[in-house]
C-alpha cells in the first residue's frame, strides 16, 4: 500500500510517502522552493514540488499511489492537483499521528500543542483547535480532550485571530520583542535562545494573563489585548537600547517560563487521565526543546519523543502513517530502531561533480583516502566546514547530513560562525552533537536526543571544555549521534576525538540567514561560495575556494 501525505497550514508545506508501513522519503516545499517556510508562493504553491520530489524519489508516479492524505486545515491550492483523490483529515490528528507512529512506544499518550488548527462551528462562532491529547496503541489514536479556541479575525482584530492558545502566546511576544520572520510571523526560536539572558521580573506579571484548565489553556482577547499593551508599555518606557535589549530578553525569559509551567501541568493532567509511562509530542510548541526536557523532569513521564518535524511540515508524515495505519486498517507495531530523519533524495557523485564544475566561482576539489582524518583535522585548527552527506533531514533541525560544523573547544567560534557564516544575532547559541556512549561524560543525561529536540545542563566541569556550544545558563541543545543512524557523522566525531579527546562537535544549520536549509550539491555550493566557512565537503570531496588545482 503506498500513500502520499500531503502536509502544511499557510505555511511550512510538504510531502511523504509511505510504503506498507515505510517512510520512503519526505521534503519541505522550502527546501525545493527556496523560500523560507514556502510562505508567500503564489501560483508555485499548487505546483506541489514536494510530490513529485518523493514520487521521483522512490520511481512512481501518481498512479502508483493508493491514496493521498491531507489535514483540513492546509491552504487547499497545495492539494488541487490531486483534488479528485485526497482523503482529508483533522491537523492535530495528523501531528499526533507523525509522533505517535514514529515513535519506539506500542502504546502512548499523545499531546498536541501548537498555534491553532482544524475548525468547528458552534452557536454561529468558529473556533479552532490549539491543545489536544490522545492515546495511541496497537489499534491507532483516540481522542481524550483538549481546546478549541474561539477565531476572532471576523472581529476585525488581525492582531489577535484567535483565543486559548499557547503557541499564540509565544509568538505574540516573539513578534512584540522583534523576531518577525516571513509572512510577518513570529520566530520563536529566537525568543527560546535569547530567554536565558533574561531576568525574572515580569513573570508575575503573566500570572492573570491565562488559566491552565482540566486538559486545556485559556487565554480571552481581552487577555490577549492585555499581553499586548504589558510588552509594548514597557519596550515604551526602555531609556536607550541597552536597556530596550534587557525589556525583551526579560519578556522572552517570562514566557519561556510560563510556556514550560503550562505544558508540565498540561502532561501532568493528560498523565493523571492515561497512566502512561511514555509521551509523545507534536506541534510547533513542541520543537521548544528547553521546554520538552523541564517535562521530561518534572511530569510521571519516564520516557518523551518528539518528531523531528514537529512544526506544520510534519503533518504530511502524519498525513502518509494515518493513511496507511488508519485508512489502511493496520495494526502499529514499533520499529525496534529509532525513526531516521534522513528522508530526502541521496545525490550521486556526478550530480557532485557538476556542482563543483558549474559553480559560479572556481573552486578546487580533493578527494583524501580518509575524509574523516582530513576534515577533523581541518576543524581542529580553526576551520568552519559545510558538511553535505546522504539524505537531507526531516524537520528545521540540521542533523548531521546539511550542516555547518566547527570545534567547540573554542570560546569565539560562536561569534565567528553567527558574525561570517550564518549573518544572525550574536546571543543566539549553537548545538553541540555527541558520540552516543561519550554522552554522560559531558551532558547531565542519559537520555537520547536523536534530533536536537531535548536541552540538558553541560556537566560544570565540562563547560570550559566546549564553551562554543554551552549557552550562557549551562544548557545546550543536545544532539546525540548514532551508528545506526548516521555512521558517516559517527566517524567524523570518532575522528575529531581521537585527534583532540573530545568527542562533539559545533554543529548549525547549513543556510545563511533567512534561507532554507540547503537541498542539493548545487545550494551548498552557493551557500558555500556566499559566507565565509573555510570548506565544502560534498559527500567524499573536499573542496575549498580558489582557482582549481
Amino acid at each position: 500500500m503506498r500513500v502520499l501525505g500531503l502536509g502544511g497550514s499557510h505555511h511550512d508545506f510538504s510531502a511523504c510517502l509511505v510504503e506498507d508501513g515505510q517512510v520512503v522519503s519526505s521534503v519541505e516545499e522550502e527546501r525545493l522552493s527556496r523560500v523560507k517556510i514556502a510562505f508567500g508562493l503564489g501560483p508555485r504553491l499548487q505546483q506541489c514540488a514536494a510530490a513529485d520530489y518523493v514520487l521521483s524519489d522512490a520511481g512512481i508516479t501518481i498512479d502508483d499511489v493508493d491514496v493521498v492524505v491531507a489535514n483540513d486545515f492546509i491552504n487547499p491550492v497545495y492539494t488541487l492537483r490531486y483534488r479528485d483523490r485526497v482523503e482529508w483529515m483533522g491537523h492535530h490528528l495528523a501531528h499526533a499521528a507523525s509522533t505517535f507512529y514514529t515513535s519506539p512506544f506500542e502504546q502512548a499518550s499523545v499531546m498536541v500543542v501548537d498555534g491553532v488548527g482544524s475548525t468547528i462551528e458552534k452557536d454561529g462562532l468558529l473556533y479552532g483547535e490549539t491543545v489536544s491529547h490522545y492515546t495511541g496503541g496497537p489499534d491507532g489514536l483516540e481522542y481524550i480532550g483538549g481546546r478549541h479556541g474561539r477565531i476572532t479575525r471576523r472581529e476585525n482584530r488581525s492582531d489577535d485571530p484567535y483565543e486559548d492558545s499557547v503557541g499564540w502566546m509565544y509568538e505574540t511576544v516573539s513578534k512584540l520583542i522583534g523576531f518577525i520572520g516571513p509572512g510577518g510571523m513570529g520566530e520563536p526560536g529566537k525568543t527560546m535562545g535569547l530567554a536565558p539572558y533574561g531576568s525574572p521580573r515580569y513573570i508575575t506579571a503573566f500570572e492573570g494573563l491565562y488559566r491552565v484548565t482540566e486538559g486545556g489553556f485559556q487565554q480571552s482577547t481581552e487577555q490577549q489585548i492585555r499581553l499586548r499593551e504589558l510588552v509594548s508599555k514597557e519596550l515604551g518606557h526602555a531609556a536607550g537600547p541597552s536597556e530596550r535589549d534587557q525589556v525583551r530578553a526579560d519578556f522572552a525569559h517570562a514566557v519561556q517560563h510560563h510556556v514550560e509551567h503550562i505544558l508540565v501541568q498540561l502532561a501532568d493532567w493528560l498523565h493523571a487521565r492515561t497512566g502512561s509511562d511514555d509521551l509523545c509530542l507534536a506541534g510547533g510548541v513542541a520543537l521548544n526543546s528547553v521546554a520538552n526536557f523541564k517535562i521530561l523532569q518534572r511530569t510521571p513521564f519516564k520516557r518523551v519523543h518528539v518528531v523531528p518535524a514537529a512544526g506544520d511540515a510534519g503533518t504530511g508524515l502524519g498525513a502518509a502513517l494515518h493513511g496507511y495505519h488508519a485508512l489502511g486498517d493496520r495494526k502499529w507495531i514499533p520499529a525496534d530502531r529509532p525513526f531516521s530523519p534522513y528522508l530526502g533524495c541521496e545525490y550521486s557523485d556526478e550530480e557532485i561533480d557538476r556542482a563543483i564544475h558549474e559553480a559560479p566561482a572556481p573552486l578546487r576539489s580533493v578527494r583524501p583516502d580518509d575524509v574523516y582524518q582530513r576534515v577533523a583535522g581541518e576543524i581542529a585548527g580553526g576551520a568552519v566546514v559545510g558538511w553535505f552527506q546522504g539524505r537531507s533531514e526531516s524537520g528545521p533541525r540540521a542533523l548531521g547530513n546539511r550542516s555547518i560544523l566547527g570545534d567547540p573547544r573554542h570560546a569565539g567560534m560562536k561569534d565567528l560562525i553567527n558574525a561570517k557564516v550564518k549573518h544572525r544575532e550574536a546571543f543566539r547559541p549553537f548545538a553541540p552533537v555527541v558520540l552516543e556512549k561519550h554522552q554522560t561524560e559531558y551532558f547531565d543525561s542519559d537520555v537520547n536526543a536523536y534530533y536536537m529536540l531535548m536541552v540538558p545542563q553541560v556537566l560544570e566541569d565540562k563547560r570550559s571544555v566546549i564553551p562554543a556550544v554551552t549557552h550562557v545558563d549551562g544548557t545546550a541543545r543536545l544532539q546525540t549521534a548514532s551508528w545506526s543512524l548516521n555512521p558517516r557523522l559517527c566517524e567524523l566525531l570518532s575522528a575529531f576525538r581521537d585527534l583532540t579527546g573530545v568527542p562533539v562537535l559545533l554543529n548549525t544549520s547549513f543556510n545563511d540567514r533567512d534561507e532554507p536549509i540547503v537541498e542539493t550539491p548545487a545550494d551548498a555550493v552557493r551557500c558555500f561560495l556566499n559566507t565565509r566557512m573555510d570548506l565544502l565537503v560534498l559527500g567524499d570531496v573536499i573542496v575549498s575556494k580558489g582557482d582549481p588545482a
